[in-house]
Parts: C-alpha cells; structure tokens; sequence
C-alpha cells in the first residue's frame, strides 16, 4: 500500500473490513482444552493500529459494524463491545498524528491503557444492570494477551500490506 499507487480508499476500506471479519473468526477458535488461554481481540488490535496508520479509510460506519458483528459472534451483549471499539478508535483517530511521529512503545502503551479502560467500563455497565460479567483474573487475561498481539498485528500490517504509519500522511482526508 505504500508503493507507487496506493489502494483507493473505498478499497482499503473494504480491506479493513474483510479483515475485520477474519479477526473476529480467529478469536472463536479454542485456543486450549478447558479455556484457560484467552484469545487477544485481534480486531480491537487491528481497528487501532489500521486508524493510526490511516484514520482517513476507517470511517465510523466500519468500526460500529465490525464492533456489533464481534458482539453478535462472541455472544457478548449486543452494542457493549461495539460502542467501547467506537470510542477507543475515535479517541485513536484524533491523536492518529501524534502517534504517527511519535515512538511505538508510546502507541503500544496507550493501546493496552485504552484496551483496559473499555473492559472495566464493560465491566461496570455489566454490573450496573445487575448481569452476570467476567471474572477479574480472566478480563487481566485478557487484557495481557491483547497488548501482547498489538505488535504482532502491527508487524503483519507493516509487512503483508506495506501500512506503515509515516505513510498515512500520504493519504488526504
């Protein structure tokens, strides 16, 4: 994508999408017997480092339809996890220059921080009406295991599709 033609946006929407769709499928795979290992939410991973480095071809309407597919698929109640993917991508698409000139290791931190943030917000909407939520050790799980595919997800943006952050300047809004 960052060669000498870049994708049109439409396109590199769509890519995101279809991405999307494969992160969501990757997470329903058992990842061991009894489910001690939690699966990272590769999709929050991917809509986050996708904004940063393209904020222009992530618009809202993809983010809210991947985040309510997710919630549909992993049976979680339906707009919680849309809405927390909504708000943690849009808060990334506003500081998308920052983290684009900034180190990675400032990116990576505020992924983990924001990832945390919308599961204990989860966590308290759940309680707050009195459903049954997560237990605290398997959301830390969780938690941990995403931060730790964030740069996975990176390096396979940067290496199978050439979508690098400092390129994202190219791109006009």
């Amino acid at each position: 994508m960052s060669g000498a033609r870049p994708l049109p946006a439409f396109l590199e929407t769509g890519l995101l999408v279809g991405l999307g769709i494969v992160a969501v499928a990757a997470a329903l795979i058992p990842l061991g017997p009894g489910g001690e290992l939690a699966a990272p939410d590769l999709l929050f991973c991917l809509v986050v480092a996708w904004i940063v480095r393209r904020p222009a071809t992530t618009p809202l309407w993809a983010v809210l339809g991947l985040g309510i597919f997710a919630d549909l698929m992993m049976s979680r109640p339906l707009g919680l996890g849309a809405l927390g993917l909504l708000l943690a991508s849009e808060w990334f698409r506003r500081r998308a220059a920052r983290f684009q000139s900034g180190p990675f290791l400032l990116e990576w931190l505020a992924m983990a921080l924001a990832f945390a943030a919308v599961l204990a917000a989860m966590r308290l909407a759940l309680a707050l009406v009195f459903a049954e939520a997560p237990g605290l050790s398997m959301l830390v799980r969780y938690a941990v295991t995403t931060a730790l595919a964030y740069p996975l997800v990176v390096l396979g943006l940067a290496w199978c599709l050439k979508l690098r952050a400092g390129d994202a300047a190219r791109v006009a809004r």
